[in-house]
């Protein structure tokens, strides 16, 4: 076994180990993501080879933030580490660490540093095993600025149109036009959804108003809801029109 710098033709390899730790995501969007860090002077990731299978990765960046407990910048981050179940208890998640704190230490670092969940005991006694010393436990807070995204104008692009039906639920049919928003990502990770509301006919893009937020209290996603200028719905009228895909999730819609 032995320790090597990945490469962005390993993209698929790292995404796949990856998927087993963050288990909200998709291969692709994975893919993505780390083709990105990867570009980056101020990151890298390290891949366990057992013969030219990969079967673990270590993933570190620099970072010129505060970062708490430390007191130094930059501080060379452990951002995630996995190691495939069978190669376990063998030190290879030990000498992936190792390597990620020499290569912040030559990119001039005095301080290492990274973090886990606060149920995550196994990360936890791994991180003291080897070495670390917690500095702090916080809770972190989200709040939704539901005003700077209502009445705002956007322009959707409709790969759902009405009449037509869901690419992989074939009993699901669209009622309305249904759509993203190129360019704004939604929490998920993907372009952003939208319900179009007041348009009649089957449309390829549509330009109109925001007029109210979907909330999935039982999903990451959310969606828009947009209809033409000088429009308006109520609440029970938008959730009649959503109902054919929004019946399967706990919804909450905020205008």
């Amino acid at each position: 076994m032995k320790i090597r710098e990945a490469t962005l033709e390993d993209t698929q390899k790292i995404a796949r180990l990856a998927i087993q730790m963050w288990e909200s995501h998709k291969i692709e969007e994975l893919v993505e993501k780390f083709c990105d860090y990867m570009s980056k002077e101020s990151s890298i990731v390290f891949l366990a080879m057992a013969d030219e299978c990969a079967v673990g990765f270590a993933q570190c960046g620099l970072r010129h933030d505060y970062v708490e407990g430390t007191g130094s910048g930059p501080v060379g981050y452990l951002e995630g580490i996995f190691v495939e179940k069978e190669y376990r208890k063998k030190g290879l998640a030990k000498e992936m660490l190792e390597t990620c704190q020499e290569w912040a230490k030559e990119q001039g670092c005095t301080e290492f540093a990274s973090d886990c969940e606060l149920d995550n005991e196994e990360s936890l006694k791994f991180h003291l095993k080897m070495g670390f010393v917690e500095a702090n436990r916080i809770i972190c807070f989200t709040k939704k600025l539901v005003d700077s995204v209502i009445g705002r104008t956007v322009t959707v692009m409709v790969d759902r149109p009405l009449g037509s039906y869901h690419p992989d639920h074939k009993d699901m049919y669209y009622p309305i036009n249904y759509g993203y928003v190129k360019g704004i990502m939604a929490p998920d990770g993907e372009e952003q959804d939208v319900y179009i509301l007041g348009v009649s006919k089957a449309v390829e893009k549509f330009t109109g108003k925001i007029i109210a937020i979907v909330y999935r209290n039982d999903d990451v996603e959310e969606k828009w809801i947009v209809a033409p200028e000088g429009m308006t719905f109520t609440k029970e009228e938008i959730k009649k029109q959503i109902y054919f895909q929004e019946q399967y999730f706990d919804s909450e819609i905020v205008m």
